[in-house]
């Protein structure tokens, strides 16, 4: 009898954990939504705020697909979305084809995607090249996912020219809200 209430909650637990599973995708927000606030706050809480609540996004030194060294800093004066993903993770996965988009739309304005996989260089160079992914690709390590606060995958930061972070987007990240945000941020660094 005691066996039979063990595998009972047994199963049960494993039920719960399942759900759980699907429901969070990669340890994000649930699966088909994201969470976006107005002015998220890198390593910090989600709060909405003005833009003088803004934070600056942590600077990084990683390596590109090439081994050469990338920083934030390179790329500063641009509007950039951060975009913490991997290889393995299907909403991540998912969202390519979208930010391929978006980065052909945009990067003539001076829009650049800037994508992060804690994975090791050449597992990611050959699932970028298998999967044509056209935007920049760096190596990452725990330390920059503390410093952005990255939770759950896909993880992504919407910064503006001076490197502040205006948006966090928690979870798959809803194309008509990005291209309304990211065309906000191109217009007014163009009315500079």
């Amino acid at each position: 009898m005691e066996s039979k209430c063990r595998l009972r909650v047994s199963i049960f637990a494993l039920a719960v954990f399942g759900l759980l599973v699907c429901v969070t995708g990669c340890g994000g927000e649930t699966s088909g939504r994201a969470y976006v606030a107005d002015v998220g706050t890198a390593g910090a809480s989600n709060e909405t705020g003005s833009d003088g609540d803004a934070t600056m996004a942590p600077e990084f030194d990683l390596l590109g697909l090439d081994g050469e060294p990338v920083k934030l800093s390179d790329s500063s004066g641009k509007i950039r979305l951060i975009d913490f993903w991997a290889t393995w993770c299907a909403p991540c996965r998912e969202e390519i084809p979208m930010l391929n988009e978006l980065q052909a739309s945009y990067g003539e304005r001076g829009f650049q995607i800037v994508a992060i996989a804690e994975e090791e260089q050449e597992v990611i160079r050959d699932f970028v090249e298998e999967y044509g992914v056209e935007y920049l690709n760096l190596v990452g390590t725990e330390d920059i996912s503390e410093a952005y606060g990255v939770l759950g995958l896909p993880a992504a930061y919407l910064l503006d020219g001076e490197g502040r972070v205006m948006e966090t987007f928690l979870g798959p990240k809803p194309r008509r809200v990005l291209v309304k945000k990211i065309e906000a941020l191109l217009d007014q660094a163009s009315s500079i």
